[in-house]
């Protein structure tokens, strides 16, 4: 009987120590299952983090994209506008230039006109002076004249420069003048 029950203990301790071992192994089982959550989670964390970065750097480049756009819109805006400030000059001086020249012809023509009248004085009497002061009575009607023209060219490419009046305007004017 003694046997029997030793027996029994043995088996029974046996058991138990099976069953110990089995916890153990469950148990390491399940620390072994959260630390590969936990790990799975931190990787999980690592590649948000990275990805962010990324979409920060994209967003970044993408700014800086637009922003060389504009400037480069800007510069063409700029060049465009000092093509037309310089257009712009060119014709001001242009039309300075065209009456500066007119102005020149003018003065040199009454200069060859005094000269003329000067040498026909010192080689002429009396008689021929008054000739002379016909001459230049009609010189000075020619020159009139020229002048008269070269202001309604002036004038008429103002008005070729400016718009047409308005019907209604117009007829205003015409009403008045009646």
């Amino acid at each position: 009987h003694r046997d029997k029950k030793r027996d029994k203990e043995k088996v029974k301790e046996k058991e138990k120590a099976k069953e110990k071992e089995r916890d153990r192994d469950k148990e390491k089982e399940r620390n072994w299952d959260t630390d590969k959550e936990k790990e799975r989670e931190r990787d999980k964390e690592r590649n948000r983090d990275k990805d962010k970065e990324k979409d920060q750097e994209r967003e970044k480049e993408r700014h800086k994209d637009r922003e060389r756009v504009r400037d480069k819109d800007r510069d063409r805006d700029r060049d465009k506008d000092g093509e037309k400030n310089k257009e712009m000059e060119k014709e001001k001086d242009r039309e300075e230039v065209d009456q500066n020249k007119e102005k020149d012809d003018v003065t040199k023509e009454g200069e060859k006109d005094r000269e003329k009248i000067k040498d026909k004085e010192g080689d002429k009497d009396r008689g021929e002076k008054e000739k002379d002061k016909e001459k230049e009575k009609d010189e000075k009607k020619e020159k009139k004249e020229r002048e008269k023209e070269r202001d309604d060219k002036k004038k008429k490419e103002k008005r070729s420069r400016t718009p047409p009046r308005s019907y209604s305007s117009s007829r205003r004017s015409r009403s008045s003048s009646r």
